[in-house]
């Protein structure tokens, strides 16, 4: 596998661990022909269709303080404005469009007054990142073309069809989640256990019917917003997609070796 298409799904600040699978990715040789991403995906996987490498993201999540984005609003729409973390990726994008870009990309969101999936593949890049990571309640929804976009992580949360609707012929879905749960103790963490149970079924089907190749990504014990452990997502996101890829490369060759039993059964036959 040498050209493939990337699907890149939510997992707020546990999503760095994207990076990591980017960065085994690259290493590795595979081109990457077209990127989808939600939420966390949509934020990686437009700062590299912007052609922002994997190791400079890394350097770029090292010097990252949370305080520095907290602009809190007036309005009830969401306990933060978003406008600082807009431009920060404004300035990180550089204020390309989509046309601007050499791989093919769109961004999963969700328009809360139809209640649609939107996919946006036109515009500025960075207004449709930060419309995808607009977290009902906590970031203002993006209002875009008579839409109220949120974050698309309810709806289509790695969007491995899209990727496939793009043109890719081969299909890598990244998948950051926890199979140990923190025990919900206050309302963030009991939206987000919901949100998560709600996303589950719909992202299971869509992996399961276009994927060719899912890199799962098991953070277990990180939180979805553990700040600390930044580091430690990037560094496991690359270990499991080298784990992923060698386990794939030694099955494919596998299946091109013709046994010596087989053969002689073959032409006894």
């Amino acid at each position: 596998m040498k050209h493939t298409g990337l699907s890149l799904g939510g997992g707020s600040l546990r999503g760095v661990a994207h990076i990591g699978a980017l960065k085994e990715l690259v290493d590795q040789g595979i081109t990457i022909t077209h990127i989808a991403g939600t939420s966390a995906g949509a934020v990686v996987g437009g700062l590299y269709a912007c052609g922002i490498q994997p190791e400079m993201m890394r350097s770029m999540v090292q010097q990252l303080s949370i305080r520095r984005y907290l602009d809190f609003a007036l309005n009830r729409k969401g306990m933060l404005k978003g406008d600082r973390i807009y431009q920060s990726l404004l300035k990180w994008t550089e204020g390309r469009h989509f046309s601007d870009l050499g791989i093919p990309f769109a961004v999963i969101c969700v328009d809360l007054i139809t209640g649609e999936m939107v996919v946006i593949d036109s515009g500025e890049v960075a207004l449709a990142m930060r419309a995808s990571i607009a977290i009902p309640g906590i970031f203002s929804p993006v209002e875009i073309n008579d839409q109220l976009l949120v974050d698309g992580y309810i709806l289509n949360n790695n969007p491995a069809d899209i990727v496939r609707k793009m043109g890719a012929e081969n299909v890598t879905s990244v998948r950051v989640r926890s199979t140990n749960p923190h025990y919900p103790t206050n309302l963030l963490s009991v939206v987000n256990r919901y949100i998560d149970i709600a996303s589950q079924k719909n992202t299971d089907r869509c992996l399961e019917q276009y994927a060719d190749l899912l890199i799962d990504i098991d953070l277990q014990d990180i939180g979805r917003f553990e700040i600390k452990s930044l580091s430690r997502s990037i560094a496991l996101g690359q270990h499991e997609t080298k784990k992923v890829l060698r386990h794939y490369e030694n099955k494919t060759n596998r299946e091109n070796v013709i046994y010596m039993e087989d053969w002689l059964n073959k032409m006894q036959g």
